[in-house]
């Protein structure tokens, strides 16, 4: 069996030496606005101070509190304090497992709460990132989550005393080891959670704190709270390291205080005496001659009248005027970084949720996405962010495998439809449904008054990978597939899609805006066209093309079309495991000893720059926020751009396919001259005049195929 976890917390040490914790949360507990039906979760709910007021408020109405806390001891005294309060259920439970537990996993909570706990949950660096996807999958849509932990900085000094009574005793490393704490500064905080759970922050604040001690002062807060590092002392000499970290702990906190007592008067006492002092002993040297010549200084110069400026406004003025130039440029600089960070407030700050109806309050907006796969990372992350934004989504699936990926999701406003434009009666017909489904009266839940949904936005995502190879190595069959999935399978459905978006859905007498459409490509390597990228650069020039021209065509109809051009973004939180790339000698080794000779050193060299593959290699890339708020200000009106660039590299590289000249771009990505080349082997012994008779045979066999009139017609009106 293994061994059980020991238990250093107990409910009546708590109260006595930190009692003080719960007084300190009415910020987030007003951050919370915990209303009577809520369905909370308490994470680390300690003693269950916070949770007597708690189920005070659920008990008016239906609400569930639900606390979850490592110490069976401090479980046993939360269920003391809340017992005959409303529903209030208790389990031991490290937060750490909350991913794992099949009877939370039964309950969808409105909000989470914690306060003073996650500096301890966060300690494991390998359970940081499941702990707040595991807080998320918890909550449902549009979930709150308000939490208090330690900062960076916090307890400085008790937790430098604690290191140094502990590591002179087991050593640095091993308190270090032991260390039970967690303080993170709000970056890293925004960070992590952006990137596990496509949280959306919209308020953090670091505070410093001071607190006074309680009853139990420095030795009983040391003894609570340092029990991790103590256990890991002999017994022996457990007693003594305690005291030694209460005196070095008091020590450290009075030195801020006699500091600031004794610094100002040195100072002074230095600034008046060290000058004169040196003065007069370079002076004395100087005329001593029992020093030899090589080694006595120079006396002193004679201190030069200064000319003292009438005033402090006369002195700057003629200081501008002698650097006009570098004041000129640092008012620009400033204007534009304050300009810079004015927009980036308001671009942060701006609430982004779509527009619920006036009659039942649910959800009437709709985003349509296709073209790539439910199971690209790209898909994915933006089907859940138009969901969590308060979007119904729905994902075009083409066989009952990627339905199956989108009822993964487990969102019920994130839909599959089923359009199979390889099939067009089938295809027609699907969107006839999805069309009379948008104009029929709509209900969310039961009983409530009926409402029109509105299609916003159809958002096409083709396919996002490409091989990387040169043209003479790829076979035409691989092309033909590339064409096939990523340049026609786009086209066909936004062919399909016609119709949808040039018909009037909404009700009768009632003005309805047009949807918008957003077309997305990769833009890096379309940008510079380096070698070796023939299918990629291919593609999207051919879906740039076809983007403006559906541009063109939709205009006169005030369908607004935007090409989203993408450069490189994070996808870390969507990806279990990162594929790795080819090695490109590998790749090279498989060709003929012609196309190896001609093509391998360049195609190696190039491969291994900063962005083969249409990534920057060795940075992070940007956050798929940036992706998402881009879109959702598309969607609302707020960027009216028919281009737009949003991820890591995109604008650069557009400016450095457009300026830059195109042979310095290719001897910057490592492309060389080739001096030698293999020499010429017939494959044939009949050579070329094997050829010329076959070119003869088959001109003979022309055929002439005449005309169809059907082609011409409208494939998705035929019956």
């Amino acid at each position: 069996m293994a061994e059980e976890t020991k238990d250093n917390w107990n409910a009546q040490a708590y109260q006595h030496s930190a009692s003080f914790v719960p007084r300190l949360a009415g910020k987030i507990v007003e951050w919370l606005d915990l209303q009577k039906d809520d369905v909370l979760l308490d994470i680390g709910c300690g003693d269950g101070v916070l949770d007597v007021q708690f189920a005070g408020i659920l008990a008016q109405g239906n609400g569930l509190l639900y606390g979850i806390d490592s110490s069976p001891k401090m479980i046993e005294a939360a269920k003391k304090a809340t017992d005959n309060r409303g529903e209030c259920k208790f389990q031991v439970l490290d937060a750490t497992e909350l991913g794992s537990c099949s009877s939370l996993q039964q309950i969808r909570f409105t909000k989470a709460f914690s306060n003073a706990a996650m500096h301890w949950i966060l300690r494991p660096e390998s359970k940081r990132a499941e702990f707040f996807r595991a807080v998320h999958d918890a909550l449902e849509p549009n979930g709150l989550f308000v939490f208090e932990m330690g900062g960076l900085g916090n307890v400085s000094e008790m937790r430098m005393a604690l290191l140094m009574a502990t590591s002179r005793r087991v050593g640095l490393e091993e308190a270090r080891r032991v260390d039970p704490w967690f303080f993170p500064d709000e970056k890293w905080i925004v960070d992590t959670m952006e990137s596990n759970g496509a949280w959306e922050i919209e308020k953090i604040e670091r505070e410093w704190r001071p607190t006074p001690a309680d009853q139990g002062g420095v030795d009983g807060w040391l003894r609570l709270m340092g029990r991790c590092f103590f256990d890991a002392v002999p017994e022996n000499q457990r007693e003594e390291c305690i005291q030694e970290a209460v005196e070095t702990a008091r020590a450290l906190s009075s030195l801020p205080n006699q500091i600031w007592r004794y610094s100002t008067d040195v100072a002074d006492f230095i600034d008046a005496h060290v000058e004169n002092a040196a003065v007069a002993v370079r002076t004395t040297l100087s005329s001593a001659t029992w020093l030899p010549d090589t080694i006595r200084p120079t006396p002193p110069a004679p201190t030069p009248i200064a000319v003292v400026a009438v005033s402090r406004i006369d002195t700057l003025r003629e200081w501008i005027v002698k650097n006009k130039f570098a004041v000129g440029a640092a008012v620009l600089l400033t204007g534009a970084l304050s300009y810079q960070v004015y927009r980036s407030t308001c671009y942060y700050r701006k609430t982004r949720k779509a527009k619920r109806s006036r009659r039942n309050g649910g959800r009437v907006e709709v985003v349509l996405i296709a073209g790539g796969s439910p199971d690209l990372p790209l898909t994915r992350s933006l089907a859940l962010d138009m969901e969590r934004k308060g979007f119904i989504v729905y994902v075009v699936c083409s066989t009952t495998d990627d339905e199956a990926l989108v009822h993964k999701l487990s969102r019920p406003d994130i839909r599959p439809l089923h359009i199979d434009v390889t099939n067009p009666p089938s295809a027609s017909l699907a969107i006839e449904r999805f069309a009379a489904f948008l104009k029929s009266p709509y209900v969310p839940v039961p009983r409530a008054r009926p409402d029109h949904l509105s299609l916003k936005a159809v958002i096409l995502i083709p396919a996002l990978n490409y091989q990387t190879s040169p043209i003479a190595t790829i076979p035409p069959s691989n092309f033909a597939d590339v064409f096939n999935t990523h340049l026609l399978h786009p086209i066909v459905t936004v062919q399909a899609l016609l119709p949808l978006l040039t018909a009037r859905l909404g009700p009768a007498g009632e003005k309805s805006s047009q949807p918008k459409v957003l077309v997305f490509t990769p833009s890096i390597i379309s940008s510079i066209n380096p070698p070796f990228h023939a299918p990629e650069a291919t593609v999207c020039s051919a879906l740039t093309a076809f983007t403006e021209v559906l541009t063109a065509e939709l205009r006169p109809l005030s369908i607004p079309v935007t090409h989203i051009q993408l450069g490189t973004f994070d996808f870390s939180g969507f990806t279990s495991v990162r594929a790795q790339p080819d090695n490109p000698c590998d790749l090279a080794s498989q060709w003929d000893d012609g196309a190896r000779m001609a093509y391998g050193r360049n195609f190696i060299l190039q491969s291994e720059l900063v962005i083969s593959g249409g990534r920057i290699r060795g940075m992070k890339g940007s956050s798929l926020r940036h992706l998402h708020n881009t879109v959702f200000d598309v969607i609302d009106g707020s960027l009216t751009s028919q281009t737009i660039r949003v991820g890591l590299g995109a604008s650069v590289y557009g400016f450095v396919g457009k300026w830059v000249p195109r042979n310095l771009v290719t001897w910057m990505m490592g492309i060389r001259k080739v001096d030698e080349l293999s020499t010429w082997q017939n494959s044939s012994p009949e050579g070329s005049q094997a050829g010329t008779d076959d070119d003869e045979r088959f001109s003979n066999d022309a055929v002439v195929i005449p005309a169809d009139s059907r082609i011409v017609s409208n494939v998705w009106t035929e019956p």
